[in-house]
Order: structure tokens, then sequence, then C-alpha cells
């Protein structure tokens, strides 16, 4: 059983670290990520990443791997932590915004959660807009999803005990893979962290709330969209992208979702949470009302991205332990 989720978000102020942050970033006035190249953008995000981070802990190897994927060669980062095996196995969707993410960008993130959760992290480097727009990049996850389902013993892992996990447009692809394999694949968990679940054109309060000085605009967001899209509104409500008009959302594994306060992502992120949990699907709801978006990157500036990669990884540890598997086996037998 889950707790129900709240219908009334809580409010609380800014995180003061957080708000000296983005004072900061305001007073060098630099231009908007969406007028920068793209190159420019892509190593804006690498470095916020490595910069602003705690260190991650340290785990027995990382090693990536190509393999054949939809289109072309798609490379998986593997991570293998210093436990006794076989051992749970976490595919990690990065997020972005479907266009500056990669695998360096969350090598702290999926370090991290490789130790904390004793599991095998695969994360897929799917391929990025506008280069290649929708659906791409989904096409890749759901393809790195079916080959760990595939290799999980090869990489000293349970293949009965595999879950997803993402952050903003990673958590969206992430359960757009999980939707798209369910019936032949069954992960025991999703975990997504201030997921997009719908197109700009539907701005939610939030949206418009902190949609300016908050990390994430409303600006970078339309832009993200769009090369993802291609510009093709008439995708603006497809349940591959939009996520609060899929229909099938009863097919999902057990999920962990989380809001951040002052994200515009905030109110379509909740609205997702209690769609999924009214389609039937067991789901944590965890709100933290002074944070930002992208704040599992600013472990350095503030506590709350690491309250929120802890709690995460201790729910993935329940959902993934070998008693709770046994149990699911019983209840279905």
């Amino acid at each position: 059983m889950t707790d129900p989720i709240a219908t009334v978000l809580e409010a609380g102020p800014l995180d003061p670290a957080l708000a000296g942050f983005l004072a900061q970033a305001a007073a060098q006035g630099n231009p908007p990520l969406e007028t920068l190249p793209l190159p420019v953008a892509r190593q804006i995000y690498r470095d916020l990443a490595a910069g602003l981070g705690l260190p991650a802990p340290a785990i027995a190897s990382a090693n990536d791997r190509v393999i054949d994927g939809p289109c072309s060669p798609l490379t998986l980062r593997i991570y293998q932590p210093d436990a006794e095996g076989p051992l749970p196995l976490l595919l990690y969707v990065h997020g972005g915004g479907f266009v500056i993410g990669d695998l360096e960008t969350h090598d702290k993130v999926c370090r991290t959660l490789c130790h904390d959760v004793a599991a095998v992290v695969v994360a897929v480097d799917y391929r990025l807009a506008p280069e290649h727009p929708f659906p791409a990049a989904v096409d890749d996850v759901a393809c790195a999803l079916r080959w760990v389902a595939a290799h999980a013993r090869e990489l000293g892992a349970d293949p009965s005990r595999i879950a997803l996990a993402g952050d903003s447009a990673g958590a969206q692809l992430a359960t757009v893979a999980a939707l798209r394999t369910a019936g032949t694949i069954t992960p025991r968990a999703l975990g997504l962290i201030y997921p997009v679940a719908q197109h700009y054109s539907e701005p939610s309060p939030s949206m418009v709330e902190n949609g300016e000085g908050k990390f994430l605009t409303t600006g970078v967001m339309q832009w993200f969209i769009d090369c993802y899209l291609g510009g093709r509104q008439a995708l603006a409500r497809n349940a591959d992208f939009a996520l609060l008009h899929a229909q099938a959302l009863d097919t999902l594994p057990p999920t962990w979702l989380a809001t951040m306060g002052h994200d515009p992502l905030r109110d379509e992120g909740h609205a997702l949470a209690l769609r999924i949990a009214q389609a039937g699907v067991p789901t944590a709801h965890r709100h933290y009302p002074g944070a930002i978006h992208a704040c599992i990157h600013f472990t350095a500036v503030s506590p709350l991205g690491t309250q929120v990669m802890a709690e995460l990884a201790a729910w993935l540890r329940t959902q993934l332990a070998p008693w709770q598997c046994l149990k699911d086996d019983r209840r279905e037998s």
C-alpha cells in the first residue's frame, strides 16, 4: 500500500542556498541557453553537472558498451557496484530536455544510484534532438530496455529485478519505454524525477509561476520541445510524448515520482502522479517544496538534491529486494 497523493501540494520558500545560486547566476547576465549554439549549450550543461555536484561514491567499475540500436550503434555505460550478485539492474535515462544531456552530464547521478541501490546501472546514450527528432530518443530507450532484459545475467544481474528511472526528459522517455514494452518486459519499479508530461501549449500554473529565474525557464522548455518534436504541433497530444494524454498507465510498474516546489514542471508531474495512481498503480509521490528543477546536479550547493537521490535509492532498494520479488511471485501464482 502507498499513501494517498495530496491533491494540493505543500508550498514553501525557495531553499536559501538555491536562491543564492540563482541570484549569482542572474548577476552574471549570461545569454539564454536557447540562444546559444548547440555545442555550447551542451558543454554548459556538462560543466554545471561536473562543477556543482558532490563527488560520487566509489563503485567497482564503469565501462561503455556499444550495441545495435534501431537505426545506428547505441552506446550504453554499465556501472557495477562493489557488491555480490546476482544484483538488481537499473536502466537510467538522463535528462536534458531531449537536447543537451548525455552520459557525462549524469555520470555522478548514475554512480550514486549504483552505490546506494547496490545495483548494476545501465545508462543509455540515446540520440538527441534536433539532429534526431521524435521518436528517435524513445526508440533508443525502448531498445536499451529490451537489451538489458535479455542480457541481465551477462551483466551479473537478476532479470526478474529490473527497474527504470530518469529525470526530466529522461523520466518521460523511461515511462514511454515502459508503456511500449508492457506485456513483454515486466520491470519491478519506475522512478521519475520531475518528469516532462505535457506540451507547453497546455501551460500549467507552475509553468507560469516558475517560468523565469528558477533555472529551467519557459523559453528553454519551449526550445527543447520544439527541437524534439521537430516543430510538429500535431504531436502535442501524442501519447508517446504527452504522458497526460496516455491511456494505458495501468500497465506501468510501481512508480515513485518526485516534484519540486519551484519547478515549472511541478504541476504536470503532480498531475501525472495522480493519473498513475488513479490507474491503479502503486504510486509514491514525494514533493520537495524548496527545490528547483535539476537540483540533483546541485548537491554541492544544497542538500535537497542529495535528499531526492537518497529517497529514490531507498525506494528502489525496497522494490528490488529479493524478498519483494518472492512475495510478488506468490501473489501472482
